[in-house]
């Protein structure tokens, strides 16, 4: 397999490269992108092949959650068990945004994508890119770090390990990306 390599201005994202990528990640491939916050890798959500790849890919050795993205509090509804008024407030008034929110999983929610406690992790980014391909693809994403598991995010394609590089199927390379605060992450429990 050879990866194919694209410069992409994130603010501005090309028509055919949206295109691109869009049908790679829905023919289940993986893609690495300038997130709003770090390199990340992105693959559909519902696709239990994708994920497992991603899994491997990151030097993962037992399951674990991912965050998903989504396009909005529709798609957050499909996936979760019901949120409350105070939630979907917070969320009104965040999202899109770097906020992360962490529910119980519904029915609609692949199950390889969940927490061991049955809840999704889900954010809606506000980046121009993210909002595109999510629109495109019309599923949620699984989005990670695109550093193997411990290490540090990463900010510069060139400090990304080759095994990430050489795994997956694109290469969004918007340069180095500026620092950049990382998401905030709020867990909802529900008490009996």
């Amino acid at each position: 397999m050879r990866t194919t390599h694209i410069r992409i201005d994130t603010d501005k994202p090309a028509l055919e490269i949206i295109e691109q990528v869009s049908a790679c990640l829905k023919s289940g491939g993986i893609v690495l992108y300038p997130s709003d916050t770090v390199y990340g890798l992105l693959c559909r959500a519902d696709d239990k092949e994708s994920v497992e790849r991603l899994s491997t890919l990151k030097g993962y050795e037992e399951r674990r959650p991912f965050i998903l993205i989504i396009d909005g509090i529709s798609m957050a509804e499909s996936l979760t068990d019901g949120i409350d008024s105070e939630v979907m407030e917070i969320l009104k008034l965040r999202w899109p945004g770097k906020l992360t929110v962490v529910l119980p999983s519904g029915v609609g929610c692949p199950i390889w994508t969940r927490g061991e406690d049955n809840t999704v992790a889900l954010r809606h980014p506000a980046d121009p890119l993210s909002g595109q391909l999510l629109k495109r693809c019309g599923v949620p994403l699984v989005s990670t770090s695109a550093n193997l598991s411990g290490m540090k995010p990463i900010l510069n394609l060139t400090e990304i390990p080759e095994s990430i590089l050489d795994g997956v199927d694109i290469i969004l390379d918007a340069g180095t990306l500026p620092p950049s605060s990382p998401s905030t992450i709020i867990k909802v429990l529900r008490h009996g």
